[in-house]
């Protein structure tokens, strides 16, 4: 080779090589968070600019670009940095913040914040594919890309689920739990349809029973002897499946904590306003058979606990501001000829059981709460609100998320109890809870700086995202 021949190509060479640095910085000039590759013509979905909160607990990501092909997060980047192939929709985010889909972590589609849940369900029982496809509709459109619903008619459930799929309606993504078991023996509560056990072996049998109905959690309700109890944990966790548990008396804390329980509902809100001993909430933080591995995987500390505050909340709302019975927004998820019998039974909130001294319950909740988060608890609170509970209209879940904050979470961990560690604690953070590379795309773009204002969950919500599809 000549030495002409030789420097046309050298040159060659770094003209290639300045080519290739240029469509592709360095490893040291990249975000962390970009990957390997994305290849430019498949992405369908971009979204450009904004503040991304991915759900980590890190620093957030300035001017952010997000590609999306089809369901799948295929990059994360920042503007100038990562292009944006031609042919891809566009969602403008400057001035927004872009998070993971929210998580509603207890609710219940098939209850509209009826006063009388059980004479409600039996008035329009026919009625409830309907009414759970308005809420689910409600609640997506409130940024709720995932619904964990706690108890119910599993075969409408399923159902709705199976509408959502298929793009037949829109909705969250569905975790269900089916039909609620109770100890007989103990506790009579509970709805039509509830299993009822009395033993260590029908607590066994009934458990398989709900796993042969491919639930995704089970839910215990109530209060429990131990050993049966532990049946109901030990059949879940050897399926793969966690258990949930409302409890509404420190006894039923106790018990659950050592029968195994995964997650615990209510904790501090359906309750005595008395403080818990320093023993006790010792127990909650760190449990007392912690393990590594599975669905009660806990890392060393207790259950997960959603307190649900907002629950009682909002009968102290309502006492104070009847004429929220009377919001048009109710009528975005009431079917029009059911709202006159509900607004009938919404005459004295007053005298609703669980409303009675809801202001000072409120109140005691949250300086519990504040405890527990002070004693080391705050990585095991998940947001969830009991949706659909009287006077708990579809959705909570932002004032739920607020009701953290005031309680010591920061802003940003208050986010993650609705997004990282509700997908934790149902086992799914592979795919869900954050905005990464390879996960299911749900996302929500808030108008504004929710770590500064997390009201603006509540009020500036632009635009919401659930496997890629732009859904508001």
């Amino acid at each position: 080779m000549t030495e002409t021949h030789a420097s046309q190509a050298r040159a060659l060479t770094v003209l290639m090589t300045m080519m290739v640095a240029a469509a592709w910085p360095s490893s040291a000039q990249r975000p962390a968070t970009a990957p390997s590759a994305a290849p430019a013509a498949t992405t369908t979905l971009a979204v450009v600019g904004g503040r991304l909160v991915d759900g980590y607990g890190g620093l957030p990501l300035e001017n952010a670009v997000i590609l999306i092909n089809g369901t799948t997060i295929t990059a994360v980047g920042q503007v100038g940095q990562l292009p944006v192939p031609p042919g891809a929709k566009v969602i403008p985010a400057d001035g927004m913040t872009v998070l993971p889909g929210l998580w509603e972590s207890h609710g219940h589609l098939e209850h509209l914040g009826e006063a009388v849940p059980s004479l409600f369900g039996e008035k329009y029982r026919q009625r409830l594919p309907e009414i759970m496809a308005n809420a689910a509709r409600v609640s997506l459109l409130a940024g709720i890309t995932s619904f964990r619903d706690t108890g119910g008619p599993l075969a409408e459930q399923q159902a709705l689920r199976a509408d959502i799929e298929a793009g037949r309606t829109i909705g969250p993504r569905l975790f269900l739990a089916g039909p609620i078991l109770n100890q007989r023996t103990r506790s009579q509560a509970g709805t039509p349809g509830d299993f009822l056990v009395s033993t260590p072996e029908e607590a066994r049998a009934a458990t398989e029973r709900l796993i042969a109905m491919k639930v995704d959690q089970v839910k215990v309700y109530g209060f429990w002897d131990l050993p049966v109890l532990a049946e109901v944990t030990a059949a879940a966790h050897r399926a793969g499946i966690g258990v949930d548990a409302d409890v509404r008396h420190i006894e039923a804390y106790r018990t659950a904590v050592r029968a195994g329980v995964d997650r615990l509902h209510h904790v501090f809100t359906a309750e005595s306003p008395a403080d818990h001993s320093d023993e006790d909430l010792r127990l909650l933080v760190r449990g007392e058979k912690p393990v590594g591995t599975g669905p009660s995987a806990n890392i060393l500390r207790g259950p997960y606990i959603v307190p649900t505050i907002e629950m009682r909340n909002a009968y102290a709302r309502a006492l104070q501001f009847p004429e929220v019975v009377d919001h048009p927004r109710l009528h975005e998820v009431v079917p029009a000829d059911i709202y006159p019998f509900l607004r009938e039974t919404w005459q004295r909130p007053q005298a609703i059981p669980w409303g009675i001294g809801a202001t000072e319950r409120v109140k005691a909740a949250k300086r519990k709460l504040r405890r527990f988060i002070e004693a080391g608890g705050r990585e095991q609170l998940v947001a969830g609100t009991d949706a659909g509970s009287p006077l708990n209209f579809h959705s909570p879940l932002a004032r739920e998320i607020a009701n953290l904050v005031e309680a010591g979470l920061s802003p940003l961990e208050a986010i993650q109890a609705a997004t990282l560690r509700a997908a934790q604690m149902q086992g799914v953070d592979a795919r869900l809870g954050t905005v990464s590379v390879g996960k299911l795309a749900d996302l929500v773009l808030i108008d504004g700086d929710p770590l500064q204002d997390i009201t603006l969950l509540q009020h500036r919500i632009a635009h919401v995202v659930k496997d890629g599809v732009v859904v508001r």
